[in-house]
């Protein structure tokens, strides 16, 4: 098994002798026989070791069997002790998912303070096999079903090659000790379950089935990279980045089969679920002006259809203040826009800009301090060029503006009145005329800005 383990290592380019190994030690029979053979491999790993508390006293002798082994060893020991049932309770998560949350966390947390390469897991063939199960019952995709990765940032498996049953031969013929877990046995977990029921009944239609599902589990690896070189060419070239929103064309999606499945690839680093995506897809076969405007959420990210087209921005976590003020004497502000301001003369042949970042006002009208707000329904303004004034979201409806670039708009005003939609167009009542004694130059910075008409 040692020159299998060696070999294993070597053919996957896992680790080497010169690096600094963190080995996660439950005290089980698995990372027993890794500590072993990384030993005998010429590795001298640091020791990881979590005590859950969720076993009581046996958590606890687990915890002294892991210290005796470290000390006879002279390893580098670090022990963490945390309660994982309440963590769970606090977190909503099951326990099983706390313990490996904090787990996974501490490992990260030991290994970038003490300065370790690598993070050794114990996990085995068995275990790889009862993922992909665990996975199959949960309806999951190619992600899913291809099982744990032998390597995924600092975390190495360098025990996938082997069976539980030739891992425990092993520890029996070195005469190696170590614990037993009591939950392994109860079916309360479905991991526990498939390996107590599900597995023995499939070994006794092949006795050795593990070794092709592990083929299987190699190739859908295999075909999850080259899905996933795929993917990453499809969407440089489908999404578009426009100020803060990602933009997706309609017909960039409908032109690639199976639809559904690409819409969920697409959109699964927004965080978008397959259930919401395959939601979004099945509206999305009548005509999609049809919903042109209604908007889905995901935790991280908000989506919505605008007419031949799909916009994605980060949620906001919270609600802006009211209002902003501006003070006559502030150069710039940062928050929530990034704004400029410079008070200039009125003269003649003045080289007004027409970039939609910038607006000039005539300051004899100005009521200091200004403010800054976002726009809300029944809002109207007098618009640059026009007589009469407009509704805000008429003028919206006319632009085409879509429903997140309404949201992200923002308002200028003097008084309570609206002298500039921000990024859009000014106000006429504002205008800069001949008899005016100077003006405001406002300029605003890094603004997803459409075209402006001033």
């Amino acid at each position: 098994m040692l020159k299998a383990f060696q070999g294993f290592i070597a053919k996957n380019k896992l680790c080497s002798t010169r690096d600094k190994i963190l080995l996660a030690l439950s005290g089980g029979a698995d990372s027993v026989v890794l500590l072993t053979l990384l030993l005998e491999s010429g590795y001298i790993p640091g020791i990881a070791h979590c005590n859950f508390k969720l076993r009581g006293a046996e958590s606890d002798a687990d915890e002294d069997f892991v210290r005796s082994i470290a000390l006879k060893l002279k390893l580098e020991l670090f022990v963490k002790v945390c309660d994982a049932a309440q963590y769970a309770e606090e977190k909503k998560l099951s326990v099983q998912e706390a313990a490996r949350n904090l787990r996974y966390a501490w490992f990260e947390e030991v290994s970038s303070r003490e300065s370790f390469g690598h993070i050794a897991i114990a996990h085995h063939l068995d275990d790889q096999v009862e993922t992909f199960f665990i996975n199959l019952f949960r309806g999951s995709g190619v992600e899913g079903l291809k099982g744990m990765p032998l390597k995924r940032g600092k975390i190495i498996r360098p025990l996938l090659f082997a069976t539980r049953r030739e891992i425990e031969q092993f520890a029996t013929i070195n005469g190696l000790k170590f614990r037993a877990d009591s939950s392994n046995t109860s079916d309360k977990y479905l991991r526990n379950s498939i390996r107590n029921n599900l597995l023995p009944v499939m070994k006794k239609i092949s006795p050795q089935a593990e070794t092709p599902i592990a083929r299987s589990l190699q190739y859908l690896q295999e075909d999850a990279l080259l899905f996933q070189q795929l993917l990453k060419e499809k969407r440089a070239t489908l999404l578009t980045r426009k100020g803060e929103n990602i933009h997706l064309p309609l017909s960039g999606v409908k032109n690639h089969r199976p639809t559904e499945a690409w819409l969920f690839y697409l959109l699964k680093d927004f965080h978008f679920s397959r259930e919401t995506t395959d939601g979004l897809y099945r509206l999305l076969q009548n005509d999609e002006t049809t919903h042109s405007g209604k908007v889905f959420y995901s935790a991280t990210h908000q989506l919505l259809i605008d007419r031949k087209q799909l916009i994605i921005r980060k949620r906001n976590p919270e609600s802006p203040p009211k209002y902003f003020s501006i003070r006559e004497h502030d150069h710039e502000i940062k928050t929530p826009l990034h704004l400029r301001f410079s008070f200039e003369k009125n003269k003649e042949n003045y080289p007004f800009d027409t970039n939609p970042s910038l607006a000039y006002f005539n300051v004899d009208r100005l009521a200091f301090p200004l403010k800054l707000r976002r726009w809300k329904q029944g809002d109207r303004f007098a618009p640059f060029g026009m007589k009469g004034s407009k509704l805000v979201s008429d003028y919206f409806i006319d632009k085409k503006l879509d429903r997140f670039t309404k949201e992200n708009t923002w308002l200028l005003l003097s008084g309570e009145e609206i002298i500039w939609v921000v990024g859009h167009r000014s106000s006429e009542r504002f205008r800069v005329g001949k008899g005016c004694s100077g003006l405001l130059k406002v300029q605003v910075f890094a603004q997803d800005n459409p075209k402006h008409d001033r």
